[in-house]
């Protein structure tokens, strides 16, 4: 057995728990080990202090609570920052660049039953305008799941990004041509406006908290505290558990 096995063990028995072992083998390994008899040593001063320290005499809050319930006071909201403001900003504009790009969706099924039965590349222009239908309707829903506040909303990025890169480039050569009216243009023009939207959302999503925090006790060792699981943890300054138990 190692050291940290009859630490364990030691520990077990000063709560009055199964330590495991028989206490023979406990007390023959303390006699040749300095390092686990001053470990028992400490542990049992810890605990003897714990049990006979007089309990602290504390002011009874109970009456005031219960007068601020009658009252019917209530603790006041905390101050939003500038950074939550404008994130809510940014989430409305999507809601509404949402909103705008199912609507060219259903004008683009509309439009779709007057389109005449010239084909091109397999394809007659009512298919193509489903296309883009259908197209529209997947950038609204995506517009409007980053408007709901969802963390992951910059994962959209690289695809709407590469899709409005390709339209702005062909679009450019279309002007050029003369193969698109302004009318037809303006219609690019909200799912240029939504990336420019998610990129600004991905930026204020960002956390700006740490998943530790250090704190120093003044007891000359520093302790860490995860904060994503709200338990603590020892550094080497401090007095270590032999072990965990859990709680029935």
């Amino acid at each position: 057995m190692r050291c940290e096995d009859y630490r364990d063990a030691i520990s077990a028995r000063m709560d009055g728990e199964d330590t495991g072992v028989e206490p023979g083998v406990v007390e023959h390994h303390l006699e040749g080990c300095a390092a686990c008899r001053a470990f028992s040593e400490r542990a049992a001063h810890v605990t003897r202090l714990t049990r006979i320290r007089p309990a602290e005499d504390l002011p009874d809050v109970l009456p005031g609570l219960l007068a601020a319930l009658d009252a019917g006071e209530s603790r006041p909201a905390p101050r939003r920052t500038r950074r939550s403001i404008a994130r809510d900003a940014v989430r409305a504009a999507l809601a509404a660049i949402a909103v705008g790009q199912l609507a060219l969706a259903v004008s683009g099924v509309i439009a779709a039953t007057g389109a005449g039965p010239d084909q091109f590349a397999g394809a007659s222009m009512a298919h193509f305008s489903h296309e883009s239908a259908a197209w529209n309707l997947a950038l609204g829903v995506a517009f409007g799941w980053a408007a709901t506040g969802a963390r992951r909303a910059g994962g959209l990025v690289p695809v709407i990004g590469a899709f409005v890169a390709l339209l702005v480039t062909l679009s450019t050569l279309d002007v050029l041509a003369g193969h698109v009216t302004a009318g037809r243009l303006l219609g690019h023009l909200p799912v240029i406006a939504g990336l420019a939207l998610l990129l600004l959302h991905a930026r204020l999503g960002r956390g700006g908290g740490t998943t530790a925090a250090v704190r120093d006790d003044g007891s000359g060792g520093t302790g860490r505290r995860d904060v994503r699981f709200g338990r603590p943890r020892f550094g080497d300054g401090g007095f270590q558990p032999s072990a965990h138990h859990r709680a029935a």
